[in-house]
C-alpha cells in the first residue's frame, strides 16, 4: 500500500535570515581580505536584501 506523501511547508523566515547572516559574512570576509572596498558595500547590500527576498518568495510557492 502507498503511503500519504507528506508535505512539509517551507521555512521562510529561517530561509531569509540564514541567506542574510550568510551574505553578511561573505560581504565582511572579502571587506576585511581587501577585496570589496567600503563604496561598494552599498550595492553589494542591496543585492544581498534582493536575492534574500527572492529566495523566501521562492520558498514560500514551492509547496
Amino acid at each position: 500500500m502507498r503511503q500519504p506523501r507528506r508535505t512539509t511547508k517551507a521555512d521562510v523566515p529561517g530561509v531569509v535570515t540564514g541567506t542574510i547572516l550568510t551574505g553578511a559574512a561573505t560581504i565582511w570576509m572579502l571587506n576585511d581580505s581587501g577585496v570589496l572596498q567600503t563604496d561598494d558595500l552599498g550595492v553589494t547590500g542591496a543585492l544581498l536584501l534582493v536575492t534574500a527576498g527572492v529566495i523566501g518568495l521562492a520558498a514560500s510557492h514551492r509547496g
